[in-house]
């Protein structure tokens, strides 16, 4: 038992026609936090309304999996029901696991709508990618694994941000899945990635960084813990994002991007 929980309502994604309600429940306030910043914002009126049937997260991180359970290999373990739309975290203490969560409900669901006996065209797709758009109404998608440069590249002054990870390209446009942006934040400087470096403020969430516990202020090239560190903040924290995070024009640049470690390319 703990002597606190915290409750997060929000949506993924800002489309009202494709939307999924999810509440997050966590014994920590980081994790609160971070998924405060990472689903879209509902208002009073839609929690009053419209949040219905909630897919629940219970993030019992803190508490390992008992490796006795008939199937359980790990002290870690995500597992989902569909049928009674929850989500149980346990053995692992690391954010991105709800927000991964989130896009895995998703990758399920949007496929499925806005009617499953439609033709697969006529249907939602998801995207691991980022979004942005010019002043022409030009959508640029960018695909890419972590770490290949989706936020950065992403994150360009002279367009707008729809998004910086997950999307849905629908027959009517595009719109992000998430509320909010979670960038690494290695050897980031406000010179290399002005917009990345404004958005760290009060109410975002640093992640796995070194700082100076005198000053407070972190040392960006320090990987001393890992080279994965991470910066979480919400979406309107970038000065040129497109809020609400949607748009009715079909992508015009669809751009692969590859980390070719091994040579083939």
């Amino acid at each position: 038992t703990r002597k606190r929980l915290y409750a997060v309502d929000g949506f993924g994604g800002w489309d009202a026609d494709y939307r999924v309600p999810v509440r997050v429940i966590t014994s920590r306030a980081y994790h609160a936090l971070f998924m405060q910043n990472m689903l879209v914002p509902p208002t009073d009126q839609e929690l009053a309304t419209e949040f219905k049937s909630p897919f629940v997260i219970y993030n019992a991180g803190v508490f390992p999996a008992n490796r006795q359970t008939e199937g359980m290999t790990s002290s870690t373990s995500v597992a989902v029901s569909f049928k009674r739309r929850e989500m149980v975290i346990l053995g692992t203490q690391y954010a991105g696991e709800m927000k991964k969560g989130v896009f895995t409900i998703m990758n399920y669901m949007m496929p499925l709508m806005p009617k499953r006996d439609l033709p697969p065209a006529e249907r939602a797709l998801p995207l691991h990618a980022s979004a942005n758009i010019g002043k022409d109404n030009d959508v640029s998608i960018f695909f890419g694994l972590s770490g290949t440069g989706k936020t950065t590249l992403s994150a360009d002054p002279k367009r707008d941000l729809i998004g910086d990870d997950e999307h849905v390209w629908h027959p009517k446009g595009v719109f992000n899945i998430e509320g909010g942006c979670y960038a690494k934040c290695i050897g980031l400087t406000r010179e290399k990635e002005p917009e990345i470096y404004d958005a760290i403020r009060f109410g975002s969430v640093l992640e796995n960084v070194v700082f100076d516990e005198s000053t407070g202020k972190v040392d960006f090239d320090d990987v001393s813990i890992t080279e994965n560190t991470r910066v979480a903040y919400p979406l309107k924290y970038i000065p040129n994002a497109r809020i609400p995070a949607k748009v009715e024009h079909q992508p015009k640049q669809i751009i692969l991007l590859t980390c070719d470690a091994f040579g083939v390319l």
